[in-house]
């Protein structure tokens, strides 16, 4: 799925439009933006600290963070908010 997701670390925050994927328990976001894709965030979702979904504007959002890493993976398309939260159900099961 594609949409606008927010990263902030140390302070600094990103904001780039990426492929957002769930694959063997592991969230990955993927800049698509450019000529050449390139993943920059891949982490394993058990490792989360905390992960919260919630409305944001009139349109859904889905947030987490590790450590000094958060995002926020908004809602720019349709189902992007329904597939996160159903593929992590489904890795909580």
């Amino acid at each position: 799925m594609f949409t606008y997701v927010k990263v902030t670390q140390n302070g600094c925050s990103k904001l780039c439009y990426v492929q957002v994927e769930v694959v063997e328990g592991r969230i990955i976001l993927t800049d698509v933006s450019g000529l050449q894709s390139r993943q920059f965030l891949s982490e394993k979702i058990s490792d989360l600290d905390w992960q919260v979904f919630d409305e944001y504007y009139g349109g859904r959002r889905f947030s987490f963070g590790k450590d000094e890493m958060s995002c926020q993976v908004y809602e720019a398309g349709l189902a992007v908010i329904d597939y996160l939260y159903h593929q992590l159900m489904q890795v909580a099961v």
